[in-house]
């Protein structure tokens, strides 16, 4: 005799949806605010020259990539570098969509080169990351 018993439902981490993203993209914008935060005081502080703030722009763009992709890699626990890639291209869409509507312009080109290269490099070192509990 078969029970009935109703099939459980996927976590978003393993829905393979993209669903995953989106737990992932308040620890990039919050990693890259906090990041600008400390770039607006430095600006307020120091006499910078534009090199050393896009330099630190850059710095920080890179960190909130690398941070998304650790995040949502971590919990993810395969696909390191899809995941990666994937927030990556995400955060970048979000920052020009900002871009757009606030200045008019979308940036650099080595805007989604930095976005791309941190969120994978973030998703293949999230996969390889030590759990500490293992998945049952």
């Amino acid at each position: 005799m078969e029970t009935k018993r109703p099939v459980a439902a996927k976590s978003i981490w393993e829905s393979g949806k993209g669903l995953y993203l989106l737990p992932a993209l308040p620890v990039g914008l919050g990693i890259l605010l906090g990041w600008l935060c400390l770039l607006a005081g430095l600006m307020l502080l120091a006499d910078a020259t534009h090199w050393m703030l896009s330099l630190m722009l850059g710095i920080g763009l890179f960190a909130a990539a690398y941070g998304m992709g650790r995040f949502a890699a971590f919990h993810r626990r395969r696909y390191g570098l899809k995941t990666g890639l994937c927030c990556g291209a995400l955060l970048y869409g979000v920052l020009l969509l900002c871009g757009i509507v606030w200045r008019g312009e979308g940036g650099s080109f080595l805007r989604p080169l930095l976005l791309l290269c941190g969120g994978a490099w973030g998703g293949v070192s999230g996969v390889h990351a030590v759990h500490r509990n293992p998945p049952r």
